[in-house]
Order: C-alpha cells, then sequence, then structure tokens
C-alpha cells in the first residue's frame, strides 16, 4: 500500500477539529467497584453541531469491492461503493482482555480483499489506552486482536508485502516487522518520519518524508539519502514509474525515477490531510471540508468520491 499514514494518529496538518477529548463517546458502564463485565453503548460517535469536519488519520481501499475506510479522530468512517457519504461505525472488540468498542484514533489498512489491519485506541471498555493490533473481517463492525501482538501507539501503519512498517508516535524510528507485527526491527532515517513508502518493485527501494524534505534509501532503509527538499509531503507509490508527492498546498508532483526527480501532475483542490491509493491505482485523498477526493488519470483531474460529516 502506500502513504503513511499516522494520525492525531497522522503525520501531516489535519483538518481544523474539535478537541478531541471534547467528542461525545460511546460510553461504557461498569460495576462501582471496577470489575465485572462492561455494558457499552452500540452507538458511534456522533457528529459535532459546530459544523466542522473530521481530523482524518488513514484512508484504506478494500482491493476486493472498493470499500472505502475512514479513520479519524473523532470516529471510524465506511464508505460502501457507490455511496456519497461516509457512515460513522462502532466496532466490537474481541481478545484485549475485556469487553472493548473501537471507533475514533483508528489507522486502518487493508491486507486483502474485506481484511483490516488498524492500530489506535479504544473507543470504549475496561482495556488500556494503546491496543496491540487488530483485524477486522466484515469493514470494522467486529474486530478482534492479532495474538502474539504487543501495545503500540502507530500513528504510521503501511503494508508492502510481507513486510509492515510502522511509525510509532513522536519516535524517531521507522519500525519494521516481517512476522505480521510479533517482533520488530528499528530503522532510522535523518528526520523525523512523516510518510513512508516502499517501491512495489523493489523491497530494498524506500522514502520517506520529514520537515526536511524526502530522502531515499537503497538499502532497506540502513541508509538514506536526500533526494527532495518540500517539507512535510505525503507520500504513495503505487507502481515503480510512479511514485507521488503532495504538498501541504495540495499541489502533486510524481517521479517516474524512484524520486530522483518530480514533475506536477496536478491540484488536488484543497488542503490535503491523508492520501493513497486504490487497487487499480486510483489516488484517494482526504482534504480540509471533510472530503475524500479520487482521481483516476494520475492526479490531472479530481471528482468528490465521498464527504465525511
Amino acid at each position: 500500500m502506500l502513504c503513511l499514514v499516522l494520525a492525531a494518529c497522522g503525520g501531516s496538518d489535519p483538518e481544523p477539529s474539535p478537541d478531541p477529548s471534547s467528542e461525545p463517546t460511546a460510553a461504557a458502564t461498569t460495576d462501582p467497584g471496577g470489575g465485572g463485565d462492561a455494558e457499552l453503548s452500540s452507538t458511534p460517535p456522533p457528529a459535532t453541531n459546530d459544523g466542522s469536519s473530521p481530523a482524518v488519520n488513514s484512508i484504506a481501499v478494500d482491493p476486493g469491492d472498493g470499500t472505502i475506510i475512514v479513520g479519524t479522530g473523532p470516529a471510524l468512517f465506511r464508505i460502501d461503493p457507490g455511496a456519497k457519504e461516509g457512515e460513522r461505525i462502532l466496532g466490537k472488540l474481541e481478545g484485549a482482555g475485556a469487553p472493548a468498542t473501537v471507533s475514533g484514533n483508528l489507522v486502518v489498512r487493508f491486507t486483502g480483499p474485506g481484511e483490516l489491519l488498524a492500530s489506535g485506541h479504544p473507543q470504549a471498555g475496561d482495556v488500556g489506552e494503546n491496543l496491540p493490533l487488530i483485524t477486522s473481517s466484515d469493514h470494522g463492525d467486529n474486530w478482534t486482536v492479532v495474538p502474539n501482538t504487543s501495545e503500540g501507539d502507530y500513528h504510521e501503519l503501511e503494508l508492502f508485502g510481507d513486510l509492515l512498517v510502522a511509525v510509532n508516535v513522536e519516535s524517531p524510528d521507522i519500525q519494521v516487522s516481517r512476522d505480521k507485527g510479533v517482533s520488530w526491527e528499528k530503522k532510522t532515517p535523518p528526520q523525523l518520519p512523516i510518510d513512508v513508502v516502499v517501491d512495489p518493485s523493489d523491497p530494498q527501494h524506500w522514502a520517506v518524508s520529514t520537515e526536511q524534505g524526502t530522502f531515499l534509501s537503497t538499502n532497506g532503509g540502513d541508509s538514506w539519502r536526500p533526494r527532495d527538499p518540500s517539507s512535510g509531503a505525503r507520500l504513495a507509490w503505487p507502481t515503480k514509474d510512479k511514485l507521488y508527492s503532495l504538498e501541504r498546498n495540495g499541489q502533486l508532483r510524481v517521479s517516474a525515477d524512484g524520486g530522483q526527480s518530480f514533475k506536477p501532475a496536478g491540484d488536488v483542490g484543497g488542503l490535503p490531510s491523508e492520501f493513497t491509493y486504490g487497487p487499480k491505482g486510483e489516488l484517494y485523498v482526504a482534504i480540509v471540508g471533510g472530503k475524500i477526493q479520487k482521481s483516476t488519470d494520475g492526479g490531472k483531474s479530481w471528482e468528490t468520491a465521498a464527504t465525511l460529516k
């Protein structure tokens, strides 16, 4: 997949939104003694009434049917094929040691048709603040903990074949796993990573964006060289000859030579907060105003795929 996404769980400037602590949540009630089974709400977090739009943490597109899952601070959204508006969803979580629900503050990725992988925080329940990796086979309605994975505050999560790449919040390292998140090794880029992508034709060829520009590695993150000075870009690498760099002002550029040089590719029509691509190479961008923009021609033209409220 692509752009690293992590979150208010996000790597780039988020859309304006209320303080997450003020967001209504699905409240949990437990017995006064603090033990026993929790009685959890089944209602997703409601929209705010102040007209603000959700700050998007991640976008994932099902390679099977095209369903779009969008992680935001307030809530998780599902956009069914053909729908023009995202549906707020609340998922039940099993395997975390106690009954729990998940919704907002998730970073999501598809590992295959219908199979979601996520990192984040619970919505409600007597569980830890940071969850282990979790999976869903029904587009976010039900979740289970990935066996033998540890709690982590991953605000960037990407999959490239059997390579799982993550960035822990405020960590200077890129974490890499080849056993589905059970164990990790660290790779340290020159600056704090914002987005990380891997050449789909060469698992040793990486690009990382930072506040100091984009750096490239040809040895799986062991060493890096500066290649592009644009600060805080979001990245996507759907094919060998198309490495996209999306700047904070919405200008999109593309490289056909693995990041050695870039040329203009289009304008997304707003200020972006998240960037990814679909199974057919289509591009998706979340922009301020709660819109998910889509391009099927490499960024030359864009349409609104759905709106989040």
